[in-house]
């Protein structure tokens, strides 16, 4: 029996280990060193002042001799078997975008003679309803530790609470000792800010930003007509590893007219990478559009952008007004305008006629 907990134990903390090498590990500790404050070692995630509902610290002492240092002193606990309306109670909260896996809770406990002799622990993650941890308290400080597994300490962007109730002391005026508060848990490696698209004449401006990066390699930006198929638009360096606020963008310069979808890909080091939620923008442009990209053109291709001019006619003239007679390959705002002979550098005229209008492109064909 011993050995399948100790296989069981391993197995959850090679989980909870290969988890925090995707992310940024944290700890949030309440030391109790004259005060309940919380302090966390990132400033991605807030850890709160520890609060006392029911019961409270003893009045001539609240702060004595503890596990470590100084510990916390919290008396008027009920004679009743256990009282579920008193508590200590504390939290972390991811801030801004950030999101949270817990993995552990650990704290070190005793009482007085007349102290609780029972505690129990439990969370909001089922809004307070079960126990993640029941054990007796001795007079003596003891470490309790608990492992924090399931979808709800996993991946979170609120507030996660704890409460210990003390059950069952022996005359109501004894004192639960509470020290060394610690929960140790990870960020994603990539914390965003924002991500939005912004449209520009016939382009999208894509831009965003990230409050924290850990082992990042790079961003991929694809676009995507109806949430189903995705092409890739670029790709982008990112920072690697750091904790101060780094800003991106990048130009679409084919998106299509109507609504346009885009998604960020976040790739690390290692090759793992996770999804941000798409974006839409509506290019409402009922003007064609015509740009030839690059300009000066290679002398075997032209390519043109044919913005809301799927149907035009497509020609190159000379600058003497000699018709040059090419291949038009088409695709969704898209042409390709080929030649079986290079073309002889110098200065040419794209000619493009469509929706009753003529639109002309000085074109500049180079080596």
């Amino acid at each position: 029996m011993k050995k399948t907990l100790c296989i069981c134990l391993l197995f959850w903390l090679l989980r909870i280990v290969s988890a925090l090498a995707q992310a940024t590990p944290f700890t949030a500790n309440w030391h109790f060193e004259g005060n309940s404050n919380g302090i966390s070692s990132t400033g991605l995630v807030a850890a709160s002042v520890v609060t006392y509902t029911g019961v409270n610290l003893l009045a001539v002492s609240q702060y004595s001799a503890g596990y470590v240092g100084l510990g916390a002193n919290v008396q008027n606990w009920s004679t009743t078997l256990c009282n579920q309306t008193e508590y200590v109670q504390f939290s972390v909260q991811p801030l801004g975008t950030t999101t949270i896996t817990l993995a552990s809770l650990s704290f070190a406990v005793a009482r007085s003679a007349q102290g609780p002799q029972q505690l129990t622990v439990r969370s909001s993650v089922d809004g307070f309803s079960s126990n993640l941890l029941s054990q007796a308290i001795t007079t003596s400080y003891q470490v309790a530790s608990i492992v924090l597994t399931g979808a709800g300490f996993s991946n979170q962007s609120n507030a996660i609470t704890f409460r210990i109730y003390g059950c069952n002391p022996n005359d109501g005026g004894g004192t639960l000792k509470i020290d060394e508060i610690q929960i140790n848990a990870a960020v994603l490696p990539v914390t965003l800010l924002s991500f939005t698209a912004q449209p520009e004449g016939d382009r999208v401006q894509l831009a965003w930003s990230t409050t924290s990066e850990y082992n990042a390699n790079r961003f991929v930006v694809e676009r995507s007509r109806d949430l189903g198929e995705y092409t890739i638009v670029g790709e982008v360096t990112a920072k690697g590893t750091t904790d101060s606020r780094q800003y991106y963008g990048l130009t679409d310069l084919n998106p299509q007219p109507g609504i346009n979808y885009y998604r960020l890909k976040q790739i690390d080091h290692d090759g793992t990478f996770q999804y941000i939620r798409p974006i839409s923008v509506v290019l409402r442009s009922s003007e064609p559009v015509i740009t030839v990209y690059p300009n000066p053109a290679s002398p075997d291709r032209i390519h043109v952008r044919l913005w809301n001019a799927d149907d035009a006619k497509v020609q190159l003239l000379t600058a003497s007004g000699q018709l040059m007679p090419g291949l038009l390959d088409k695709k969704a705002g898209e042409a390709n305008l080929t030649f079986v002979q290079p073309l002889p550098i110098g200065l040419y005229w794209l000619n493009v006629e469509g929706k009753g209008q003529r639109y002309v492109v000085k074109v500049l064909i180079d080596r």
